[in-house]
């Protein structure tokens, strides 16, 4: 449109400008240099307007003539690049085919065509990586450090050589800097993350979850477990170095960030039963209990506890008031009930956790129980050998590689992970390839079990959770 009205609009003026000649016309005498030129205004104009025509079009074909070896070498370099790519693209598929050779083969091809050296090099250094030549890799990385627009990718690889490695100092000091480079990739985050929990750097890993929040790496829960699991690292640290009251502060403030955090109430608690405070350990007890009953804590509140036996259960019945229901709860003031001879209390609560799923703790106290009120040696014994068989008794234990610890700690004494070690049972597992599971779950007495090539593993734990609804017993929180 804009084309029409302006070829109009030239169209106009010039018939404008013919037809102004035509009404006026006139003669022009021009003498230069002895020659005297006679003619009308018309053919002056005309001539002055063929001049710039010719002058303009003289003046393109200059350009062209002159711009035409820029013009040649955009076409060649067009063709250069796209060869260059063909060449990076094969390389590529090479490498993850893992034929190195060809791999090679195709990096020299790109590193003639493309200008860019960046390209070149992370290919080399994955192909000699893939090659087991780290030494090869770790140079192409560092040369990539040079450049502004490659230096996280050297970081990134660098990194991942000094993990492979095992040098948690150099890979550390690698996360870093590519963090600094760009502090919101999650990769980095986590890599990080994991590199400072391993070196014990609690504070600046808390100080990474400001950035792992803002990257969204986490979610709310985790990052609220995560944090709290870091405070508590402190306050272990501060437990050895004997600052009491700087553990209490921080053991307190994780508390204060997840209230069903199983670990820092117990050893907030028995710090407290430590240092001789009982009455503040029974209170960390029962504020825990409310949300998260254990095993560990029970046994803790009864430490602390003085007086006579009926007196202790007076005081265990105040703590099974604020979660009746829960298995733990039974099974303290069994043991509570046990100790005093109430044998009525003591056998009405095993029965109702044995309700829920016996374990070997049940069938101990019960034998426990038949001797003590029956003097009955047969029924006790009896009752020791299904103990034997029934499922084991949850304790600290990693969920990670399965190690079993005297009490629950941040990271894992054998695999030293981080956050793995909770209340729980072990997984019951028969090497026995001619065992076969129970047919009948529901009628059947023994433990469910579930045969998976020719191993028998029990998740009978599972089982029972999922049909009640409620934890199982000694159950903790997941970490």
């Amino acid at each position: 449109m804009i084309r029409l009205l302006t070829f109009i609009l030239i169209t106009a003026a010039l018939v404008f400008c013919t037809v102004w000649f035509a009404d006026n016309p006139g003669n022009m005498t021009i003498v230069w240099l002895g020659y005297r030129f006679d003619g009308s205004i018309g053919m002056v104009a005309l001539g002055l307007l063929a001049l710039t025509v010719v002058l303009v079009l003289a003046w393109r074909g200059w350009t062209m003539i002159a711009n035409s070896p820029g013009w040649i070498g955009r076409l060649l370099g067009s063709r250069r690049r796209k060869k260059g790519q063909q060449a990076l693209t094969m390389g590529l598929l090479e490498l993850a085919s893992g034929d190195v050779r060809q791999a090679l083969k195709h990096t020299r091809a790109v590193d003639r065509y493309l200008e860019d050296d960046t390209l070149t090099r992370l290919l080399t250094a994955q192909a000699a990586e893939l090659d087991g030549n780290n030494d090869a890799a770790k140079r192409q990385f560092e040369a990539m450090l040079e450049k502004p627009d490659s230096a996280f990718f050297g970081l990134r690889g660098l990194l991942q050589l000094a993990l492979k490695a095992d040098d948690r100092e150099a890979a550390l000091d690698y996360a870093e800097r590519a963090h600094r480079l760009r502090p919101r990739n999650p990769a980095v985050i986590v890599t990080l993350f994991d590199l400072l929990l391993t070196s014990r750097r609690w504070d600046r890993a808390l100080s990474l979850l400001v950035d792992a929040q803002k990257a969204s790496v986490f979610g709310e829960q985790e990052l609220t477990r995560r944090r709290a699991l870091l405070i508590t690292a402190k306050a272990e640290d501060a437990i050895a170095a004997s600052e009491n009251a700087e553990a209490i502060k921080l053991l307190r403030k994780a508390l204060n960030a997840s209230a069903d955090f199983t670990g820092a109430a117990v050893l907030l608690a028995g710090l407290y039963r430590d240092i001789k405070q009982d009455a503040k350990a029974r209170e960390v007890v029962t504020q825990s209990w409310r949300v998260a009953p254990s095993a560990a804590l029970g046994a803790i509140y009864r430490e602390t506890l003085t007086g006579n036996p009926l007196a202790q259960v007076k005081s265990v019945e105040k703590l099974v008031a604020t979660n009746p229901d829960h298995v733990e709860s039974q099974i303290v003031l069994a043991e509570a009930a046990l100790e005093a001879d109430l044998w009525g209390i003591a056998r009405s609560n095993l029965e109702k956790a044995m309700a829920t799923k016996a374990e070997a703790r049940h069938y101990r106290l019960l034998a426990d129980l038949e001797l003590r009120e029956n003097q009955d040696g047969a029924k006790a014994r009896d009752l020791l050998i299904k103990a034997s068989h029934a499922n084991p008794d949850p304790d600290w234990r990693c969920g990670a590689c399965g190690a079993e610890t005297d009490r629950w700690v941040v990271s894992c004494p054998s695999c030293h992970s981080f956050g793995s070690v909770d209340w729980r049972a072990p997984l019951r597992v028969h090497q026995d390839p001619a065992a076969k599971p129970a047919t009948d779950a529901t009628n059947s007495k023994e433990p469910v079990a579930i045969e998976q090539d020719g191993t028998l593993i029990d998740h009978s734990n599972d089982d029972d959770a999922a049909t009640t609804g409620q934890p199982s017993k000694g159950s903790q929180p997941a970490l």
